[in-house]
């Protein structure tokens, strides 16, 4: 594990409690996760290079490396780097901030991944055009982010709750479908797909029946954007 930039720009928001969902994360979670963002994409070569970049504790890099790709991971925080060095001894991980430029030579990558990070740097413009040089040609940088359409947003107020694209103090910057698309296209990003409702809107499950379903996310206002752009 590398650390390449003073991390001065930490929030207090980031301790251990905050990673602790990703220690938590069942195999199964994982792989509806990464499975669904990885086919998002299309075709990805076999021995693929990927970052995840924001990889937190790694759930990513344990799905990604059982496929046969080669993972690298990246994150500001030091905590859960630590972690995920447990947890994958040989790991590829370097502790960096997104707002900065990326600490790795251009086109070095197949494919990025960015599970819920882009929302959290101080200008995603900046970040995906980094993502974009560190890509090989035709590579694909795909993400997950909060969706500002969702409807919850709207609902949640009248019973009490708060949304939480709106509750994690460390979120930056919100994305529409709209939003998305245009700063991965400002980025250099072609051929850009943006879809609302990548997350399901609930679980159903149940133990004595052994079955577990899930119920789908709306379009525009669904749970969870989910976008993937082109080099």
């Amino acid at each position: 594990m590398v650390s390449l930039y003073p991390c001065f720009l930490v929030s207090l928001s980031y301790d251990t409690l905050y990673f602790q969902n990703q220690l938590n994360k069942s195999d199964e979670k994982i792989a509806f996760q990464y499975g669904r963002l990885l086919q998002f994409i299309g075709n990805i070569p076999s021995d693929a290079r990927i970052l995840d970049a924001g990889c937190g504790a790694g759930p990513a890099l344990r799905y990604l490396k059982a496929r046969g790709f080669i993972p690298f991971g990246s994150d500001l925080i030091e905590y859960p780097l630590q972690q995920a060095r447990q947890l994958i001894p040989d790991a590829r991980l370097v502790q960096c901030n997104s707002d900065f430029a990326l600490p790795f030579r251009d086109e070095s990558f197949d494919v990025i991944l960015m599970s819920e990070v882009i929302e959290h740097v101080a200008s995603p413009e900046f970040t995906l055009r980094e993502c974009w040089r560190v890509l090989k040609k035709n590579g694909a940088a795909a993400m997950t982010t909060p969706n500002l359409w969702d409807a919850r947003r709207v609902y949640y107020p009248a019973l009490g709750k708060v949304w939480s694209g709106d509750a994690d103090a460390t979120h930056q910057t919100l994305f529409n479908p709209q939003s998305m698309r245009d700063v991965l296209q400002r980025a250099g990003f072609q051929n850009v797909r943006v879809r609302a409702g990548f997350k399901p809107m609930r679980w159903l499950s149940s133990r004595k029946l052994n079955f577990r379903f899930a119920i789908p996310g709306l379009p525009l206002i669904g749970n969870t954007l989910v976008a993937v752009g082109y080099k």
